[in-house]
């Protein structure tokens, strides 16, 4: 089972995404597939948050459906990254914190309503299922996740405010894409879940993502490498891919070999 969820109010105002998460539908057209209906409220600013209403409401219905599934293993396609707020707090309850979050990023998603420059919710989820932030969306997190249980891959656009609550928490940030890098703080929980934000590849490997890493980005090669690692050694119970604005399976062919490994 794969969760499509073509959130994309969360990128602000354009809707790029959801038509990458309907591409991506399509290549995983022989999987057995849950869509979230997206809302059509308005998409007015609201307590800092662009786009609130509809997210709100798309979160909370993503929520009772996962929650309906009771699935023990999550896979989900977004979609903008504020999605993650509902598969990453159902599996950090379902297996008591016991799981690491090798969050493959070049952003920290780390800011709240306040701190935010561009009062996207993409640039939330991070923070929100620490604790901190909107409190109807907290409201909706099946559980709280603690600063020692992420593991940064990528980080590459911080903004003042990410940047001093990573070094105040001591949060772990690797630069490259080798699993030897990660494998000493994976090994410290029994399950793993898996984050890949797109824009973490370089522009000349893959230049459909909402905001695609211009120079020394990660290449396809080494991000499929490093995940078909860390699913051989690790119990993974959870991998959600996000932010392509690809509108055909051809733009896609470039990523293929991590596009493969979804199944979990």
């Amino acid at each position: 089972m794969i969760f499509i969820n073509p959130q994309w109010q969360g990128s602000g105002l354009t809707d790029e995404l959801k038509f990458g998460a309907e591409t991506l539908s399509l290549y995983f057209n022989n999987f057995d597939k849950t869509t979230i209906p997206l809302s059509a409220k308005k998409l007015t600013t609201i307590d800092n948050i662009k786009c609130y209403e509809p997210i709100l409401e798309q979160t909370s219905l993503f929520r009772q459906i996962l929650a309906d599934s009771k699935l023990n293993k999550v896979s989900t396609i977004g979609g903008d990254c504020g999605i993650e707020i509902v598969p990453i707090s159902y599996l950090n309850k379902m297996y008591q914190e016991d799981i690491c979050i090798v969050y493959i990023d070049a952003h920290a998603d780390l800011n709240t309503p306040d701190s935010s420059p561009s009062k996207a919710f993409h640039g939330m989820p991070l923070r929100t299922l620490l604790g901190e932030g909107n409190e109807k969306f907290i409201d909706l997190l099946f559980s709280k996740l603690n600063p020692e249980q992420i593991c940064y891959v990528g980080l590459r656009d911080l903004d003042e405010p990410e940047k001093e609550y990573i070094s105040r928490h001591n949060m772990t940030t690797i630069t490259n894409c080798q699993y030897a890098d990660i494998q000493n703080k994976i090994e410290n929980f029994k399950n793993v879940y898996i984050h890949l934000d797109l824009d973490v590849l370089d522009k000349s490997e893959f230049e459909f993502s909402m905001f695609p890493t211009t120079s020394n980005g990660f290449l396809v090669s080494d991000v499929a490498h490093l995940i078909e690692k860390i699913k051989k050694h690790h119990n993974v119970v959870g991998f959600c891919i996000t932010e392509s604005t690809a509108t055909t399976l051809e733009q896609l062919d470039a990523i293929k070999p991590i596009l493969d490994q979804i199944e979990i």
